[in-house]
């Protein structure tokens, strides 16, 4: 059985494959521009394209017999806009976060797995001159609990 924390992340990716313009949202994302963190690199296969990677995890005793745990999630969204396109980056970018924003809250507990998640901070992309793409980094933080000998169960 999976940890509660790998059930969590493949939500997040569940979840963000859930941006299409079918559903209501600007962009159209699927299983290949969502992708987990590699240590073999990621590919992009299209643009927009998402990348999720889990980082620092605090741990915290709860009420007996559980730990608490807060989960720091980093999706890096990238973009390419046509050079001859009059709409201006930060616009999609702005699109890009805000469909990003609405569709990781339709469900904070992450399909029950969680007790919540937020949405922390947005960072653009450093962009130099000539970079061929833009991006932002969202930082999500999730907040579970498991038992304390046992992080597959809660």
């Amino acid at each position: 059985m999976e940890t509660i924390r790998e059930r969590i992340l493949a939500n997040i990716k569940t979840t963000l494959e859930g941006i299409t313009q079918g559903n209501g949202y600007n962009f159209d994302f699927a299983s290949q521009t969502v992708q987990r963190w590699s240590m073999h690199g990621n590919t992009p296969v299209d643009i927009p394209m998402i990348i999720i990677t889990p980082g620092d995890e605090l741990e915290e005793p709860s009420v007996h017999p559980f730990s608490e745990c807060t989960l720091s999630i980093f999706l890096s969204v990238f973009y390419i806009n046509d050079k001859n396109d009059a709409v201006p980056t930060d616009t999609y970018l702005n699109r890009l976060q805000g469909d990003i924003k609405k569709v990781v809250l339709l469900d904070h507990t992450r399909g029950g797995e969680a007790i919540d998640t937020d949405i922390v901070s947005t960072s653009p992309f450093v962009t130099t001159e000539g970079q061929h793409y833009a991006g932002l980094v969202i930082e999500l933080k999730v907040k579970y609990r498991h038992l304390r000998n046992d992080p597959t169960r809660r």
